[in-house]
């Protein structure tokens, strides 16, 4: 059985909002005000109120704030183990201040439980809705993304005691260590010019960091950290305008691997959101406050934004291609990711300096405050 997709392969759960009220009915005694469903890859998630009305004595303490009910895709229900190690991975962090969802016991007490949904098993569970904005929604200051590098070496720290044996050894297609996979999947890239900047960061991947791997510092990261994942709050006593990170949502993408991945994740989305390669300094300069970042890492930072930008075109075009409704998918696409690609591989220095110097960038912004 194939850990890893492969090209053709239908794993997005096949259910509909009848489908899904009678479940969270029968799994957690819920009757279904309000259902909106959520953005997703390959899973299935739904936002849910539970109506007031209606006595539920299968949970104990009702969440005000609705609920997540997460169906996940039939080839990661396959392996249990990541469900039960993204469960623990909340609650651990939820007892060290990091304010994350929490997720729900069911009918039997568990945490989860495998459902067959159109002919598929797959893994369902509910977690209580954290309330926030997403960091999509707001501006994104020089001082949001400082704070948001802080918050992401400050998890890294936390994860540095979280081991789960589920994670051992799980292999899934957004791992930036899965990058040479995409051989597979770049048939979808149409434009020539477009498919060899992908073959050339692809091969750059396999010589520059694949032997490199051994020597980078390993942990459990969130894999995932993008302007969806992450909640934001206004400052108590500040303007309209000035946001604090609040929390963090998603681990659908957990995994033991390596920190500095984090942080080139990271560093991708923001640059990618807000357009501005300069996004990546303020981002390091924070994470660089709350945790050490080795010289031989830093240097490793160009071709893993690089290919994670890659690996999200390319996996976006082929998802689009199984699935033409999702246009979640293409959000790399959308934000202009081949452009930034481009400016991230054609940088140069000038006399205003270069936009990929992402230290010196830190490193005047870390002065300047």
């Amino acid at each position: 059985m194939a850990n890893t997709l492969e090209p053709g392969a239908v794993i997005k759960p096949i259910i509909d909002h009848e489908g899904v009220k009678l479940l969270v009915e029968r799994l957690y005694g819920i009757s279904v005000l309000e259902l909106t469903e959520l953005n997703g890859y390959d899973d299935k998630n739904y936002k849910i109120i539970e109506d007031p009305n209606v006595k539920n004595p299968l949970i104990t303490s009702h969440s005000e704030n609705g609920y997540v009910l997460k169906i996940m895709n039939s080839m990661d229900s396959q392996n249990v183990g990541v469900v039960e190690a993204q469960n623990e991975i909340m609650n651990f962090l939820a007892t060290r201040s990091v304010t994350c969802p929490k997720p729900v016991r069911n009918v039997f007490g568990h945490l989860h439980s495998v459902e067959r949904l159109g002919g598929k098993q797959h893994a369902v569970r509910l977690l209580e809705f954290v309330p926030g904005e997403l960091l999509q929604a707001v501006p994104k200051s020089e001082a949001l993304l400082y704070q948001l590098g802080e918050f992401v070496a400050n998890l890294d720290n936390k994860l540095q005691n979280f081991n789960h044996s589920g994670l051992a050894g799980r292999e899934h297609m957004w791992m930036l260590t899965q990058v040479p996979e995409l051989e597979k999947f770049k048939y979808v890239i149409k434009d020539a010019e477009k498919l060899d900047l992908a073959e050339e960061v692809i091969e750059e991947f396999k010589y520059a960091i694949v032997p490199r791997l051994d020597e980078l510092e390993k942990g459990v990261i969130h894999g995932d950290v993008n302007e969806m994942n992450v909640l934001v709050g206004l400052k108590p006593g500040g303007s309209n305008s000035d946001y604090r990170i609040t929390g963090i949502i998603d681990f659908g993408d957990i995994q033991y691997s390596y920190y500095v991945f984090e942080l080139a994740i990271t560093m991708t989305y923001m640059m990618l959101i807000t357009g501005d390669l300069k996004a990546g300094g303020y981002v390091l300069a924070g994470y660089t406050v709350n945790r050490r970042l080795p010289d031989d890492e830093y240097r490793l930072l160009k071709t893993l934004i690089s290919s994670r930008l890659v690996q999200s075109l390319i996996l976006g075009a082929y998802t689009l291609e199984q699935d033409p409704n999702n246009t979640y998918v293409t959000s790399t696409e959308k934000a202009n990711g081949w452009e930034l690609l481009k400016k991230i591989r054609k940088s140069k220095a000038t006399e205003h300096g270069d936009p990929t110097d992402w230290k010196e960038i830190a490193n005047e912004y870390l002065t300047r405050s």
